[in-house]
């Protein structure tokens, strides 16, 4: 790793735990006989409560920064022309639904937000069950995107899904 791209202190995001702070770089060992620098991570909104620890070699190919608020914005904005169809086969559906969520595109990752929750809104108005499956889909989509929305853009957490319905249905994106 080229020691300018992550610093102590710097906010970082980690795939699969969110916006987290770099604490400090350590030499540490864990298999007890090879030694080797790591960045410890902290997650953003909870110190104390868990850190990871990542080799410095690995740190571009695990990490990268943080959104910015005009890219949360533009992939708000792009995410009205991106159109996700759900096919009824429950296994094709998995199937594509997991393409999308490990892709981690965030246009692509709102779009499926936007369609699950769409579908799911249809089903109860007309009386029909919602898949279990498509309620963990739009769990897992959320718990990927909102955290790191809501620290790039100032806002609790339970907000983000407002910001994002505000800001699609403001006269730009009509």
């Amino acid at each position: 790793m080229n020691t300018a791209d992550f610093s102590v202190n710097e906010y970082v995001f980690y795939k699969g735990v969110g916006v987290c702070r770099i604490e400090a770089v350590e030499n540490k060992t864990f298999d007890g006989e090879r030694y080797e620098d790591y960045l410890k991570l902290v997650p953003f909104g909870s110190p104390g409560t868990s850190s990871y620890f990542i080799p410095v070699g690995a740190a571009n190919a695990r990490l990268r920064k943080p959104m910015t608020q005009d890219e949360v914005n533009d992939a708000i904005d792009r995410s009205v022309s991106d159109e996700i169809r759900l096919t009824p086969n429950t296994k094709e559906r998995r199937s594509a639904i997991d393409t999308i969520l490990k892709g981690g595109d965030c246009t692509q990752i709102l779009s499926l937000i936007k369609t699950i929750d769409t579908h799911t809104r249809l089903c109860r108005d007309s009386g029909r069950k919602v898949l279990v499956s498509d309620e963990n889909a739009l769990r897992t989509a959320e718990n990927m995107i909102y955290p790191e929305f809501s620290f790039v853009l100032g806002i609790q957490e339970n907000e983000v899904a407002d910001y994002i319905g505000q800001r699609l249905a403001s006269p730009a994106n009509a």
